[in-house]
């Protein structure tokens, strides 16, 4: 039975001048970073959870083209040439997005950062072995963004106010008016169908986290 070879990590564009363009990593990675930055606000004497903000992917690639003698930037400059925000005749400048895809995982950004790091070179002088650090900023649209950052997963509180209903509430807050009945039960609200009363204004409720 033949050997089944690990899938090769790939950086793909799918956005921009090289859209559509692939370039396969020469040896899988080691690790990875995704860089994440918690924001919290106050409620009352309460410290809450908003949202996890997903900033950076941070990964370091390996190539090495002794065995073959030619110029290892043949491999890396391709990748890092993503970096630029155009290309000549291109009329606005726009970085171009880009999916890393290693097996199952995916991370679609926006490269802002490479290093190319050379390690060993022919006695020309020719560098057949780098080291390529390159970092991408997320580039979602508002849905995945929402689906990643973590707001739908987060305890939110809602002020009452005139004209709130609880499917309104439930709609707004997390995006399905169905989902009236779990803050009903959440906050023991008894008769939802009359809610809210006069007393009920500038009262505090809980969003409950549908995804615990």
């Amino acid at each position: 039975m033949a050997e089944k070879h690990p899938a090769k990590a790939k950086i793909k564009v799918i956005d921009g001048p090289d859209q559509g363009n692939e370039y396969e990593v020469m040896f899988n990675p080691t690790e990875y970073s995704i860089t994440a930055t918690s924001k919290t606000g106050e409620s009352g004497a309460r410290q809450q959870f908003n949202e996890a903000e997903i900033a950076d992917f941070s990964v370091s690639l390996l190539f090495d083209s002794y065995e073959q003698g030619t110029d290892v930037r043949e491999k890396t400059e391709p990748i890092a040439g993503l970096l630029l925000p155009r290309k000549p005749g291109r009329e606005i400048a726009q970085p171009q997005t880009c999916l890393f895809i290693w097996g199952g995982f995916t991370y679609k950004g926006k490269l802002t950062k490479v290093t190319q790091k050379f390690t060993m070179f022919l006695s020309t002088g020719i560098p057949v072995r780098a080291t390529l650090d390159i970092t991408l900023t997320a580039a979602m649209t508002p849905t995945e963004y929402s689906d990643l950052n973590g707001r739908e997963q987060c305890r939110k509180f809602w002020i009452v106010k005139a004209g709130d209903r609880l499917d309104l509430i439930a709609y707004k807050a997390l995006n399905d008016k169905n989902l009236w009945r779990i803050i009903a039960k959440e906050n023991k609200i008894d008769n939802p169908f009359d809610f809210p009363g006069e007393k009920d204004f500038g009262r505090q409720i809980v969003i409950p986290d549908i995804h615990r």
